[in-house]
Formats: structure tokens, C-alpha cells, sequence
């Protein structure tokens, strides 16, 4: 015997909820900046009561803060398993394949870079947590990589770190601009197209000797 659904709209869960929100601020975080983002209109386009948001994240701190923290959490299990699909691989293909894993995250979650380039060049308390929860752990995550991957070379690279770092913003700051390169650049409007420029220029170009 099927079970008859009450009326009215399902009941949301409170992963729902939070999904709904985070989603909310990310976006608006993302276009607009911090300053111009008002917890009013996260919870509009949540579709929640604003006091909901300072209940649950303390104000509009609180919420950015947990947006960073969740990025930072869901690109470190991408890395991850980056690193677990390639254990038994040479070192320069665990790091190739790591650097085409924060690639995908990027393009799948263009919302990140641009909030990461909004804040990081701000000399605030956003900019230190930012480089704190995202980018340090990021750049200590890849320079290990490409320590163990030099170390199997003859010569260690030219500017190793500083080529590491010329990736991880290089990437950050190219996804962010996409629709404004499109228009300068032939052949990147598609997503194969862009996907497979980004690895050419960025991860050959990092990874080549020199």
C-alpha cells in the first residue's frame, strides 16, 4: 500500500538548509564582494529567515567563514583522493594528476576563485583567514608534491616554489575571469576547449624544465 504524501510543500531538512544558505552567500559573496552583501538578501535567496542565519553562523562573519572552511574542506578531500587514484604512481604523475584535480574543482566551482580573489589581496582579518584555511595548506599540499617529483630529476626545476605558487593563483585568477578571456581569447569558449588550455599552459607549463 503506497503512502499518501500530506499536503503542503515537503519539509526541508537542516541539510537543506544550510546547503541553501551557503549556496546563497557564496554566490552573493562571490559577485558582489563581502561589504555589499547583506544577510537580508542571502536569506531571500535562501528562501529562510535572516534570523536564521545569525542564529545558526553568529552574522555575516560567522557565515563567510564557514564558506571559506567548507571550500577549503571539500577541496582537501579532492586532493585526496587525487593522491589515493595514484599511490602507486611516479611522483610527477601524482603531482600532474593532483594539479588537473584542483583544475576540475575550480571549473566546477567558479564561485570559489572569485571569492578568493576578492578577499585575499585585502589586507583584513578575511585575507589572513583565507590564507590561513585555503592557501597556506594548499601551497604546503603541492610544494610536496613537487619536492618529491624533483627529486627524481637530474637538476631540481628553476624557481620550484615560486612556480608552484604562479600555479595555484594563475589557476585561481584565470577560472575567475573566463567569460572576459572568452572574449579575447579564440578557441577556449567551449568547456573541453577551456578545460584542456588551462592543463596545457598551467600544469605543462609548471611542470616543464627550465
Amino acid at each position: 500500500m503506497t503512502q499518501r504524501r500530506g499536503r503542503g510543500r515537503p519539509k526541508h531538512t537542516d541539510s537543506d538548509t544550510g546547503a541553501a544558505i551557503a549556496g546563497a552567500a557564496l554566490q552573493c559573496f562571490a559577485a558582489q564582494g563581502y561589504e555589499a552583501t547583506s544577510l537580508r538578501e542571502v536569506a531571500a535567496d535562501a528562501g529562510v529567515d535572516v534570523a536564521l542565519i545569525s542564529y545558526r553562523y553568529g552574522g555575516k562573519s560567522g557565515l563567510w567563514q564557514s564558506i571559506v572552511s567548507q571550500a577549503a574542506c571539500d577541496l582537501r578531500e579532492a586532493l585526496e583522493e587525487a593522491l589515493a587514484a595514484t599511490s602507486d604512481h611516479p611522483a610527477i604523475e601524482r603531482l600532474r594528476h593532483s594539479m588537473k584535480a584542483f583544475l576540475a574543482y575550480l571549473l566546477e566551482r567558479p564561485e570559489v576563485p572569485r571569492l578568493l580573489l576578492r578577499d585575499i589581496t585585502i589586507d583584513t582579518e578575511r585575507s589572513q583567514w583565507l590564507l590561513d584555511e585555503l592557501s597556506l595548506p594548499l601551497h604546503r599540499h603541492f610544494n610536496e608534491l613537487a619536492q618529491e617529483a624533483a627529486s627524481d630529476c637530474p637538476a631540481t626545476p628553476a624557481h620550484l616554489d615560486f612556480r608552484v605558487a604562479n600555479f595555484i593563483y594563475s589557476a585561481a585568477s584565470t577560472v575567475a575571469r573566463r567569460e572576459r578571456l572568452a572574449r579575447l581569447v579564440d578557441d577556449i569558449a567551449e568547456e573541453d576547449q577551456f578545460s584542456a588550455a588551462l592543463e596545457t599552459v598551467l600544469i605543462e607549463g609548471a611542470l616543464r624544465d627550465g
